[in-house]
């Protein structure tokens, strides 16, 4: 019986605070005058940022525990998708998903055959590092000028606006990398913070190296939150499409 009132007790907490973070994210972006279709967009990101918040939260309990919670259901998530090409450089493939696991799944493969690693990511890279096991350099998608942590931990960060900052730093590790590997997660994101024409152009750019410099690009991108006709052109810029 005292099992199961504390089992309530922390599920209510839970239950709680999820309402509540979600409810002040909600508040926060109807404060930046987006218009309707711009907040439907950030409100559909968001809540991929906030479930991916939960993950990371099953990773620990997971890792406190020493087993899966759900190793069943993740499992039963990939079911139904057709079989990916085998990975060879040049190739860059989106895998359309919600949350990220397909493309971080591909990744720690890559890195497993001794691949170098170049993240892009909305998710901090401590996250990065607790829910996937991720290891290299991690550039964090942020407006935030003074990430916290001490000088030895702080984030490397670059503004979503700042493309071609972010296109500099693909090339500079492509160029060191014989092997290097790009996961791009939050395209949805910089379409909010910049003309999608100019997304559209970054897409290409990293594409045009990945393939100059024998490289992989993996994408982990949601289609709800973006406009049908935009996705569609970044599909085309793809070698494949999961």
């Amino acid at each position: 019986m005292a099992d199961q009132e504390e089992f309530s007790k922390g599920y209510i907490k839970g239950y709680k605070e999820g309402i509540q973070k979600a409810w002040e994210e909600l508040v926060r972006l109807t404060s930046k005058g987006y218009t309707p279709k711009e907040l439907q967009i950030m409100v559909k990101s968001s809540q991929s940022i906030l479930m991916q918040s939960v993950d990371v939260k099953i990773a620990e309990i997971e890792k406190a525990l020493g087993k899966k919670l759900f190793a069943e259901e993740k499992g039963a998530a990939t079911k139904g998708h057709s079989a990916l090409a085998p990975m060879s450089p040049g190739m860059s493939i989106c895998f359309k998903e919600d949350r990220p696991q397909r493309g971080p799944e591909i990744v720690r493969e890559l890195l497993a055959r001794g691949s170098k690693l170049l993240s892009i990511s909305r998710m901090h890279p401590d996250q990065l590092r607790t829910r996937f096991g991720f290891e290299g350099r991690m550039i964090w998608l942020t407006k935030s000028e003074t990430p916290s942590g001490s000088p030895e931990d702080k984030a490397e960060f670059i503004s979503p606006t700042n493309l071609p900052l972010l296109a500099d730093a693909i090339q500079q590790f492509l160029s060191e990398q014989s092997n290097g590997v790009i996961f791009l997660e939050g395209l949805e994101y910089l379409t909010t913070q910049n003309d999608f024409k100019g997304v559209l152009r970054f897409v290409q750019l990293m594409n045009e190296q990945v393939l100059l410099r024998k490289g992989i690009l993996i994408m982990s991108t949601s289609p709800s939150a973006m406009e049908t006709k935009d996705f569609a052109l970044i599909e085309r810029e793809m070698t494949q499409v999961a």
